[in-house]
């Protein structure tokens, strides 16, 4: 899910956990009837289940949220900002701290483990 800010990316992830509780909740519920269905004998014929039909229908009603909420102007027309847009870096899900030099203001991070600094994805680059 896309988002400009964690209030926004927050809102979005509250909205869709019902449905998504429901879509799991329906997965397994079809998971149990299918390992039922492998410990019952092979002669008993299974009872035909709903739970592909209710399914299908969440995830209709999921894909449909998702749409609605990008059609409510969550999701801009054109490309995804570049982490230095946003000041969140993507590669590595943190917030960066905005820098100057001579050439400007940027946003980075340290990054401990490689030692290095990272200035987050740029324009689809790496």
């Amino acid at each position: 899910m896309r988002a400009t800010d964690d209030a926004e990316r927050h809102t979005r992830v509250q909205a869709f956990v019902p449905t998504f509780r429901d879509i799991v909740a329906a997965l397994d519920t079809l998971q149990a009837e299918r390992e039922a269905a492998k410990a019952a004998p092979a002669a008993s014929t299974p009872a035909p289940t709903s739970a592909p039909a209710d399914l299908q229908t969440l995830l209709q009603q999921a894909v449909q949220q998702a749409l609605a909420a990008q059609a409510n102007g969550a999701a801009p027309s054109g490309p995804a900002p570049d982490d230095q847009q946003t000041g969140f870096c993507s590669l590595h899900q943190v917030q960066m701290e905005q820098k100057h030099n001579e050439r400007g203001t940027f946003y980075g991070h340290w990054l401990a483990d490689e030692k290095r600094h990272c200035n987050g994805r740029r324009n689809g680059r790496r």
